[in-house]
C-alpha cells in the first residue's frame, strides 16, 4: 500500500490527454461564448428598448437599466446564465493549450468571468461617454420619432 502511494505522488500531477483537433475545439468554444454573451445582450437590449420612452438612449437609460436589471431576479439569473455559459465556452476554447485540470478547470472560468466583467463595465463607460458626446456635438436633432410635435397633456378632471 506504501509503495503504491509513492508511486502515486511520484507521478505527479495529473495531466489532460492532447487534443486532436483544435480547429473543433475553438470553433465550439467561441460559438458557447457568442451563446453566453448574445442571450444576456439580448435580454438586456429588449429591456433598454421598453425602457427608453422618448426613443434617444441616454446615459440615464444606461444607469437605470443596469441598476434594474441587477436588482431583479429575473435579471440577476440572465446575467449569471450568461457568465457560466460564456464560462463554459472558454473552458471548451482553453482546452487545447491547458494541460493541468486544475487550470482548466478553475483558473480559466474565473479569468473568462473576470474579463466579461471588466470589458461590460468598459462597454458602458464608452456608451455612456458617446451618449454624452452625442448630446454636446448635436443637441437640437428630435431622435424621439415624434416628427417635431409634442403632444399636449391632458388635465385630470
Amino acid at each position: 500500500m506504501q509503495d503504491n502511494l509513492t508511486a502515486d505522488a511520484a507521478a505527479g500531477p495529473r495531466m489532460l490527454s492532447p487534443v486532436r483537433s483544435r480547429a473543433l475545439w475553438t470553433a465550439s468554444g467561441l460559438a458557447v461564448q457568442a451563446a453566453g454573451l448574445g442571450g444576456v445582450t439580448a435580454f438586456l437590449w429588449a429591456k433598454l428598448r421598453h425602457q427608453d420612452l422618448g426613443g434617444h438612449v441616454t446615459a440615464a437609460t444606461f444607469r437605470l437599466m443596469w441598476h434594474q436589471e441587477v436588482h431583479t431576479h429575473t435579471g440577476l439569473a440572465v446575467l449569471i446564465t450568461g457568465a457560466v455559459i460564456y464560462a463554459a465556452g472558454s473552458v471548451l476554447l482553453a482546452r487545447p493549450h491547458v494541460s493541468r485540470p486544475v487550470t482548466l478547470f478553475i483558473a480559466v472560468p474565473v479569468a473568462a468571468v473576470a474579463g466579461m466583467a471588466v470589458l461590460g463595465v468598459l462597454a458602458l463607460v464608452v456608451a455612456v461617454l458617446l451618449s454624452a458626446l452625442g448630446d454636446q456635438l448635436v443637441p437640437d436633432i428630435d431622435l424621439g420619432g415624434s416628427g417635431g410635435r409634442k403632444r399636449a397633456r391632458r388635465r385630470r378632471q
